[in-house]
């Protein structure tokens, strides 16, 4: 059997307390995440999709626009991977970079045979 000492464990209980609200803390914040980690969401954030009007993507499909991807980080290139997904399954992945501020890269049309087109980032990071 073991004996605690009566003067020592309630201060042992405290610090091992604070200790754990610490470290909680620490990983609900940025503190822990690893700096890969947040690389790819901050790149990610810089990229977005523009639909424009477009002739060619209406002959195609009523309704269609052009699918137009942009950096929108003033300084940084960012290197991205996508999947395309059509009539709701995915088909291929799209690989590229994007220039800073650039004039954004044509991905396709939103639809094709009257089913929908889209592309979503699986990963994005700054170059």
């Amino acid at each position: 059997m073991q004996v605690f000492n009566q003067q020592t464990y309630p201060q042992n209980l405290w610090v091992t307390g604070l200790s754990i609200l610490i470290l909680a803390f620490a990983c609900l914040s940025d503190i822990c995440r690893p700096a890969w980690a947040t690389e790819t969401e901050r790149a990610e954030t810089f990229v977005s999709f523009e639909y424009r009007a477009d002739g060619k993507c209406q002959i195609l499909s009523e309704g269609g626009k052009l699918v137009v991807l942009h950096n929108t980080h003033p300084d940084r290139e960012i290197s991205y991977r996508l999947v395309r997904y059509f009539a709701g399954v995915p088909q291929a992945r799209v690989l590229g970079q994007l220039k800073a501020s650039g004039t954004g890269e044509a991905l396709g049309c939103s639809r094709v045979d009257r089913r929908e087109q889209l592309w979503k980032v699986e990963r994005a990071s700054f170059k």
